[in-house]
């Protein structure tokens, strides 16, 4: 069972997506229902979330199916495009990480917040700043992450600092 949903780590399964991964495995009696494996699956922890393939993958190349940018009368965001079960990874929001005192003298001087995302990591407030478009990192796309909207009261996702180890280094990244 552990095979089937380690293969399902960004988003909780479908029940035709298990079927289809039995199917594949070439089971056809003595396994689990589809049922049961979808009542197991658990989201990543936040050290599994580090070393997965399908995350990095995610992070490196900016692909995360289910989800579009689209504009809002000027202002941009996210949509999903499919239905995403509570706890799944939708993607990265990534940028340079600064300090909290930083990002909030750089969101006062420019009087907005812009793509700035401020958290706690330990007892230290930290920030980081996707306003640079494009990112360093991925100077030929635009990244999902940074037109996330995210709000303390009404959220629909919530974010989780990750340390991703990628092939060039370790990267910081909220996960949403």
């Amino acid at each position: 069972m552990f095979s089937l949903t380690a293969k399902c780590s960004r988003c909780a399964p479908t029940a035709t997506k298990v079927a289809k991964l039995i199917e594949a495995e070439g089971w056809t009696a003595n396994h689990p229902r589809p049922e049961d494996i979808i009542a197991k699956w658990r989201p990543l922890s936040r050290a599994q979330a580090q070393s997965d393939p399908a995350i990095i993958r995610g992070v490196t190349s900016q692909k995360w199916p289910g989800l579009a940018v689209k504009d809002f009368g000027g202002q941009k965001g996210v949509v999903a495009t499919k239905a995403f079960g509570k706890g799944s990874i939708l993607c990265d929001f990534h940028g340079k990480v600064i300090t909290g005192a930083e990002g909030r003298e750089i969101a006062e001087m420019q009087d907005e917040l812009g793509h700035r995302f401020f958290f706690k990591h330990g007892s230290e407030e930290v920030c980081i700043d996707a306003e640079t478009f494009p990112c360093e990192c991925h100077p030929s796309l635009e990244t999902k992450g940074r037109w996330i909207t995210h709000s303390k009261k009404n959220f629909n996702v919530q974010p989780r600092h990750c340390i991703v180890k990628l092939q060039e280094g370790d990267r910081d990244v909220l996960l949403f």
